[in-house]
């Protein structure tokens, strides 16, 4: 199905900013009408014949460039339960791009070039969240060292103590990525997303960004998410044992049980850069703007730097070299 616009005809998007959908022709707001897909992965709109994957969910037509949305891939289990909508529209995300790499001296001439943003794409990835009630069990020895002086020897007290912590915790919407494209480290990277923003999952959110479902199960994924936990409870312990020199353990149980499990999307804006013919991956929080990404280096601009600076060393040396004669 896509969105057309009750007045002109024209695709109606979700626009970030304004948090409405917005007709990209008229610029009328709120003026959607559903038009169902007739055909799978044929365009309602001009008929042409539209390119998707296994999990393609929302996607663009490449002739008409209109936005459409699968809607035989989003019922029973692939249906999201939430949704976190961007709040970066295209603009503002290539800001972020631009005030991130801003100082950085080697970059290529059109690393943010308009022509090349162009292609940056706004993709809602598939995530699982976990809720996990936590039990933490600590037993151990820790080490509290005093030194001072008496006269001319210096004295070194140890005292070692016992160490018990138990105590439970929950974690709510632990999130794991379940997109194979998208790197697992670099989505991790992202986060954190401010998850109070969550909204109930409606189509709407997906006109004029791209989607896919789920590549992996729930169950496939949990081990990640309790790492993830686990990461947090060590957090937890380190701060609780914080005043000891030194900590020995000998029990360290950590037993996860998964209260609630749910499929959701979170936004991210994906820029790939091309240089020399390897391609550079950037990811832009969709929500916050927080920016992931390994920029290349302009081997032109590292020798054009370095040319310039012996031309000035070398110019300043030949002007000393004339002062000494001169004096």
């Amino acid at each position: 199905m896509f969105y057309r616009c009750k007045n002109c005809g024209g695709n109606v998007t979700y626009h970030p900013e304004k948090k409405k959908m917005i007709c990209e022709s008229c610029g009328s707001e709120e003026s959607q009408q559903e038009i169902p897909q007739k055909k799978i992965h044929i365009c309602s709109n001009c008929g042409g014949q539209i390119e998707t994957t296994e999990y393609t969910l929302a996607c663009r037509c490449p002739y008409c460039q209109t936005f459409h949305i699968l809607e035989d891939r989003m019922e029973g289990e692939y249906r999201p339960r939430l949704l976190l909508p961007f709040c970066l529209d295209r603009h503002h995300a290539a800001e972020k791009l631009r005030e991130t790499f801003a100082g950085k001296m080697f970059l290529p001439s059109n690393f943010c070039a308009a022509s090349s943003l162009e292609s940056m794409e706004g993709i809602y990835v598939p995530f699982w969240m976990y809720d996990f009630h936590s039990h933490i069990y600590f037993e151990g020895e820790g080490d509290r060292v005093r030194t001072w002086r008496e006269g001319d020897y210096e004295v070194t007290e140890t005292r070692v103590y016992r160490l018990i912590r138990d105590f439970e915790v929950d974690y709510d919407k632990i999130p794991v990525d379940a997109s194979v494209a998208m790197e697992d480290g670099m989505m991790d990277l992202l986060e954190p997303y401010q998850y109070g923003e969550l909204d109930d999952f409606t189509p709407e959110y997906l006109s004029g960004f791209q989607a896919d479902i789920y590549e992996q199960n729930s169950e496939t994924l949990r081990p990640r998410a309790e790492e993830k936990a686990d990461g947090f409870s060590e957090g937890y312990l380190a701060e609780e044992n914080a005043g000891y020199a030194m900590v020995r353990p000998f029990t360290d149980r950590k037993e996860n049980r998964v209260e609630d499990s749910f499929f959701a999307f979170l936004p991210v804006w994906k820029y790939i850069y091309r240089y020399n013919g390897k391609e550079y991956p950037f990811y832009v929080n969709g929500q916050t703007g927080k920016v992931i990404g390994v920029p290349p280096v302009s081997l032109a601009r590292v020798f054009g730097m370095s040319a310039a600076l012996f031309a000035v060393i070398f110019f300043f040396l030949k002007m000393l070299c004339y002062l000494l004669e001169v004096l």
